[in-house]
């Protein structure tokens, strides 16, 4: 589930540390088509987060991955369980997109505050707190360039704060597992898209 921190912490890109790039080993999982995920648990104040960084190859070129990427309204496709996405507001590069997530009981909302990075070709988000948001804290990034083979290589990174209790505790590692699994959603999403169209053009 998507979530980010205020701004009072630190910007995505400083939250992830030199330790989680990709070893050797990783690199060869991802050109062998898997999921490469690294989790992380940290401590900030009274926020217990979870999360980390992933990343995965996309068979389609970098120009159509970005495209996709900077698509908010297509946000819907690849977010896990989002059951309702709209653009609230749009102003140049940034949005607010407001977000709905059910898993049976649980029906979670929130507003994202979305920044895109053409020249980076990389979009960071964190939770708007002057809005309703039923996750606690969070923030993260989603970046795509090119890799060889006329492919694209997406890396996602995330630390949230769903809360806490008894059934929050129970359901957190699922809630990270899915998290990180993001680049293979956009992946599934970005790839059956192309499909699509390329079947449509015969």
């Amino acid at each position: 589930m998507l979530s980010v921190l205020v701004a009072s912490f630190a910007a995505p890109s400083q939250s992830f540390s030199s330790n989680d790039r990709l070893t050797t080993e990783d690199k060869k999982l991802l050109a062998a088509g898997e999921l490469v995920m690294k989790h992380k648990n940290e401590q900030r104040g009274a926020y217990k987060l979870i999360g980390g960084q992933s990343w995965q190859i996309i068979n389609v070129p970098v120009d159509v991955a970005w495209e996709a990427l900077a698509n908010l309204t297509g946000y819907k496709n690849f977010i896990p369980l989002v059951t309702e996405s709209d653009i609230k507001h749009q102003a140049g590069e940034e949005a607010d997109v407001a977000i709905r997530q059910e898993w049976g009981p649980i029906d979670v909302r929130y507003v994202l505050q979305t920044t895109l990075e053409a020249d980076r070709r990389s979009m960071v988000f964190r939770v708007d707190h002057s809005q309703a948001h039923d996750i606690r804290a969070g923030w993260g990034f989603m970046r795509v360039r090119p890799y060889k083979g006329n492919r694209t290589l997406i890396s996602f990174g995330a630390l949230v704060d769903i809360g806490d209790g008894v059934f929050v505790s129970i359901i957190r590692p699922a809630v990270r597992k899915d998290l990180l699994r993001i680049p293979f959603y956009f992946k599934r999403h970005v790839e059956a898209e192309v499909a699509a169209l390329r079947t449509d053009a015969l």
